[in-house]
């Protein structure tokens, strides 16, 4: 019998395929936009190139070993760039984008350890008419689920039109087991054109204060036309805070906003609307509109509110390239309103400067190349 195995085993060895892919992404784009606050406090428009419209630029390999019978051992390893400067993205972190290994097999599912993309970011790409943006005003929604996390376990398994993921990343914090951790978990229905979603996910902090981000989500394909609608609830307890990038502590490195400013339950409750009409092959039009109200926003208990729409011509050159023109509008109130004080609103978490006004508006012209 032990022969028998040990045959059975090299057989298997002898048999296996093994593929690596290098891959990638350059988005690039000019973009023009008013109320931008220069080094004296004043604003005016600003017109620069800057990373693009739909994606961040990286650069990727992807790896996979077939046993057979269904069963393989795969790997993908992703780093990020800046395509204006060719700076390192991600906090400088060599491949912060992705870097996991795992196993797939067809009857048990799929398990990945390592850094990896959130459940609750997995979801929201399939109910987000760009599938998330890449720029401020198509993605803000992000700080509030968060991104990538590091340490992570994910298992994926799909039964019929029902798939399911579960996500734990690790805290890694000496004395407790949950400090700095996150679990996930998702849930897609797909049918024909339909699509639903449904996800929860929550993070714990240095002291076990938490974020919980829940949603739902929909998308129905009626060629030429998808539309997209999604609902994001988010609480952040009061206190909540994410430690500096690279510095190892809890959450560094996921893009959650946090709220340690604040003597109060944040709550945010966003909504998104949209459609993409590829009214040719080559020629796609989308049109977004997404809106954030804001409870809590401060220890005083004041609201706000930011709503961003956006319409985008995307013209393909060929199955690797295209080119696009884009307009965005965006708008706060409230508390959303970044008048120097504030420090926990979601345009001034992003870096976005209104220096006190309550519109931005943006136009983009940009190209992007996928290898």
């Amino acid at each position: 019998m032990l022969l028998a195995a040990t045959s059975a085993i090299a057989a298997t060895n002898v048999h296996a395929q093994s593929s690596v892919t290098m891959y990638g992404v350059i988005d690039t784009m000019i973009r023009n936009t008013n109320n931008e606050v220069d080094a004296n406090g004043q604003r005016g428009s600003e017109t620069v190139l800057e990373p693009g419209l739909f994606q961040g630029s990286r650069l990727g390999f992807k790896g996979v070993e077939d046993f057979g019978n269904g069963s393989a051992a795969v790997f993908q390893l992703e780093m990020g760039f800046e395509s204006d400067t060719g700076a390192s993205g991600q906090q400088g972190q060599l491949f912060g984008r992705q870097a996991f290994v795992g196993l797939k097999d067809k009857k048990w599912g799929e398990i990945y350890f390592g850094r990896q993309y959130g459940v609750a970011f997995d979801w929201l790409a399939n109910y987000d008419p760009l599938s998330t943006g890449n720029a401020t005003e198509n993605s803000w929604e992000l700080v509030l689920t968060g991104i990538r996390f590091d340490n992570t376990v994910k298992y994926v398994n799909t039964w019929g039109p029902v798939t399911a993921q579960l996500q734990y990343s690790f805290g890694e914090q000496a004395g407790s087991t949950s400090t700095g951790s996150t679990a996930g978990v998702g849930l897609t229905y797909v049918n024909g054109p339909i699509n639903i979603g449904i996800y929860e996910q929550y993070s714990k902090d240095a002291n076990s204060n938490k974020v919980n981000v829940a949603g739902v989500g929909v998308a129905y394909n009626w060629q030429p036309v998808t539309v997209y609608a999604n609902y994001i609830n988010s609480r952040r307890d009061p206190g909540f805070e994410i430690a500096p990038s690279n510095s190892g502590g809890p959450l560094a490195n996921t893009s959650l906003m946090g709220n340690a400013n604040n003597l109060l339950q944040r709550k945010d409750n966003v909504y998104t609307v949209g459609m993409l009409y590829q009214a040719t092959p080559v020629m796609g039009y989308t049109l977004g509109y997404m809106t954030d109200i804001v409870r809590n926003e401060t220890s005083v208990g004041d609201s706000g509110r930011l709503s961003t729409v956006y319409a985008v011509a995307d013209y393909s050159l060929s199955k690797r390239t295209d080119i696009y023109l884009n307009v965005d509008y965006t708008r706060v109130g409230g508390g959303e309103i970044d008048n120097g004080a504030a420090t926990n609103t979601v345009m001034q978490f992003f870096g976005a400067d209104l220096g006190g006004a309550r519109s931005r508006t943006g136009i983009s012209v940009g190209m992007r190349h996928k290898f």
